[in-house]
């Protein structure tokens, strides 16, 4: 399981941790390092874990950013793969160097449904 994967699970899975109520969009940016930003839209419940994953795969890989009430841009993306958690949508955009192939593969594999920016 590549590192993409593992943190788009976590992110599924984390969504119904404890933490402050929240709603709305986020996106947590991990360009330009990781050619990925994932985001959350009309988010139900928490955002704690969320906020933490993004917060120490930003800080192990040097770059990134939590950004509340914000959504990952389409300007760039090749595609994302989406996913509804049940607490709301979830896409993980991918831009280059990363190719549209790639990205319809990475959503065959994980199971999630490829989106078009």
């Amino acid at each position: 399981m590549n590192t993409r994967t593992a943190a788009a699970l976590f992110f599924a899975l984390s969504a119904s941790a404890c933490g402050s109520l929240a709603g709305g969009d986020y996106a947590c940016d991990l360009r330009p390092v990781d050619h990925q930003c994932t985001d959350w839209r009309a988010l139900i419940g928490t955002t704690a874990s969320q906020e933490a994953v993004c917060k120490t795969l930003n800080s192990a890989q040097g770059g990134g950013s939590w950004k509340p009430n914000q959504r990952c841009p389409a300007a760039g993306s090749v595609g994302g793969c989406q996913t509804n958690t049940g607490l709301g949508l979830q896409t993980n955009w991918f831009y280059p160097p990363s190719t549209e192939t790639e990205v319809r593969a990475e959503c065959m594999s994980d199971g999630t449904t490829f989106v078009t920016p």
